[in-house]
């Protein structure tokens, strides 16, 4: 059926609030990205429900509405009814979000960046932990030292590196920040604090540890922001380029000695009592209900928010006992649920998608896949997943089960985040809380989920066109636009792509940033941010290749493009070049799906079973 792109422009503008509640807008290659004044207005289902609207998402601070290769047309058409500022950012000063939602947002966006360098330094505080354990080095030598500095070098730097990453969203000068930050974790500073309190020009300077803290630099980098402001008003521009970055950095000092830092320092040894009280008092309690509810915190994207609190644990008290370990269990849960799903399911796609989220979820701790495409999907196995994560949580808070080091996503892996304290008691439980996690979520979902039968009326099957699918006399060939490891689309880590909504195909993680033709065709859309391109081919295949996982924040950045819509290309040809440098230290993931958007014209789709593939070589077949 053919979409009405002026009604459904108009009809989406209607369900969001109107002009006066859009403070922002942009698309990407595949939807419109609102910026609200008040995220509450529109209801979600109703959204969903207006024609050539696949699926809303709410995420970082925006309301995306997932329309498709269409998404220019319903663009054109709402730019129509009223003016629209472009924007790729969260919604700031205007929004109505509750402040804990704000305050969660910043806190996330400032952490997200630096996830890779904390799960590498805490994966070789595991391996760490392992060759001490099972007495494979001696904890006294200088492989071990040199190990043990590696494991600890984020965890004691992270006020320098969190400075550089608030800034950089705050879009303050991050060399300042992070000078800021450097001095407060400076070894003479360290040493001077440490004897207790002190004086600066006679103000007092109390006396606190900064290595490893997160809070005094979330609460002095903003600040400073306003100091750099100040100072760049006053100094004048002759003496600009030296008077500025010295008035910033000599404002700030005693703002972060005397007033900011302790406060920071001291809210945070409060939120280690607090989880060190929570945990002893009501741990039990407050794990079984954080495990039941954790797929919805990550849906919000406020897990990430949490790792403060892990953090501090981490630092404080040598271990976490709530983030880590909630997330074990629901993690798990979702993958318990998933392959039950699979072995419930007579579907052969749905058996497919739910067996390789299960053992995602499982394995890896990427539950995206699984909550998006299967759990959610069909409700009851969510409902079981829940129960599943709860009772394994409720057991981890009875036995105080803890994690020692912080790895990646929580997962069966992460048994190994377990090994420490006095022997193996706490590994142990945290082997029952695996087996509880899996076998209640897979024997609820088992009770709980009946496989939809898809029944259709005489009417429904005389209406569908014989000819909807075409009979091949050859097979369709379509080469790898790109090189790198190839991965299924249920690990893509954007419930959009992994769920298959926008079509069917697989990613790939390029080793080099060029992207060229897949086949002979026409251009057939590209974004002004440059990061996506779609192409009909000659054969009538409609090809989606999407640069990077929501990339369009970059606004172009990093990316050149060679080819414009309506260019007839030929198969090879450099469509498009990328910085993954430039990508991956704005935080996101390279990670490119290559997607055919109408498979609903054909008959099946095969993918390539090899795990690394160079550009030219064949990636899909249409037969």
């Amino acid at each position: 059926m053919a979409v009405n792109y002026a009604k459904t422009a108009e009809t989406i503008l209607e369900k969001v609030g109107g002009e006066k509640n859009v403070s922002g807008l942009t698309h990407c290659m595949t939807r419109l990205r609102f910026v609200l004044k008040d995220s509450a207005i529109p209801k979600d289902a109703e959204v969903e429900k207006i024609p050539g609207v696949i699926r809303v998402i709410r995420q970082g601070g925006q309301y995306q509405v997932v329309i498709g290769n269409e998404v220019s047309n319903v663009y054109k058409e709402m730019l129509k009814m009223g003016h629209f500022e472009e924007s790729t950012g969260s919604s700031e000063g205007g929004s109505k979000e509750n402040l804990f939602s704000r305050l969660s947002g910043f806190v996330a966006g400032c952490m997200t960046p630096l996830l890779p360098a904390m799960l590498g330094c805490g994966m070789i505080k595991v391996v760490l932990t392992l060759l001490t354990t099972f007495s494979l080095i001696d904890s006294t030598g200088s492989t071990y030292v040199i190990l043990n500095a590696a494991g600890d070098a984020f965890f004691y730097y992270m006020p320098i590196l969190l400075a550089m990453t608030t800034a950089k969203r705050l879009g303050s000068n991050i060399y300042l920040a992070m000078v800021v930050a450097a001095l407060m974790i400076h070894p003479d500073i360290t040493g001077l604090l440490g004897q207790g309190n002190t004086t600066y020009f006679g103000l007092p300077v109390t006396a606190a540890s900064y290595p490893s803290s997160v809070l005094p630099v979330l609460l002095i980098v903003p600040l400073m922001g306003y100091v750099e402001r100040f100072a760049d008003k006053v100094c004048p521009s002759l003496v600009k380029v030296f008077m500025k970055p010295l008035l910033v950095i000599f404002i700030t000092i005693p703002i972060a000695l005397i007033v900011v830092g302790p406060i920071g320092s001291i809210l945070g040894n409060y939120l280690a009592s607090g989880i060190n009280l929570l945990y002893s008092q009501a741990g039990w309690l407050a794990i079984m209900i954080l495990s039941a509810g954790m797929p919805f915190i990550v849906m919000t994207g406020m897990h990430y928010a949490l790792l403060p609190i892990a953090l501090t644990g981490l630092s404080s008290l040598g271990f976490d006992a709530i983030l880590i370990i909630t997330m074990f269990c629901s993690n798990l849960a979702q993958g318990g649920a998933s392959l039950a799903v699979a072995v419930r399911t007579k579907d052969k796609d749905a058996r497919s998608t739910a067996s390789a989220s299960g053992i995602s979820a499982i394995i890896a701790g990427v539950t995206e896949p699984a909550m998006y495409g299967v759990t959610l999907k069909y409700k009851t196995p969510m409902i079981a997943a829940v129960i599943g994560a709860g009772a394994a949580g409720l057991y981890a808070g009875i036995t105080n089960l803890v994690a020692y080091s912080m790895g990646g996503s929580p997962s069966g892996l992460s048994l190994i985040q377990m090994i420490g304290g006095t022997g193996f008691g706490n590994l142990l439980n945290g082997v029952v809380a695996l087996v509880i996690s899996l076998a209640v979520s897979f024997v609820m979902t088992l009770v709980l989920y009946k496989p939809e039968v898809k029944e259709e009326s005489p009417e429904e099957i005389v209406e569908v066109p014989v000819q909807e699918k075409r009979t091949l006399v050859e097979t369709i060939e379509l080469i790898s636009p790109l090189s790198g490891d190839v991965i299924p689309l249920s690990q893509v880590e954007d419930a959009v792509f992994a769920g298959g909504v926008l079509g069917e195909g697989l990613a790939i993680i390029p080793s080099e940033g060029k992207v060229y033709a897949p086949a002979d065709g026409v251009i057939s859309a590209v974004v002004d941010s440059k990061h996506a391109v779609g192409i009909t081919t000659d054969t009538g295949v409609e090809i989606l290749i999407h640069v990077g996982l929501d990339t369009v924040q970059l606004g172009g950045e990093g990316f050149t493009l060679h080819c414009k819509a309506g260019d007839k290309v030929k198969k090879g040809s450099l469509l498009l070049e990328f910085d993954m440098n430039k990508i991956k230290e704005a935080g996101f993931p390279v990670t490119t799906p290559v997607l055919v958007s109408n498979m609903v014209n054909f008959i099946s789709l095969k993918t390539t079973d090899k795990k690394q593939v160079k550009a030219g070589e064949t990636l899909l077949t249409i037969v």
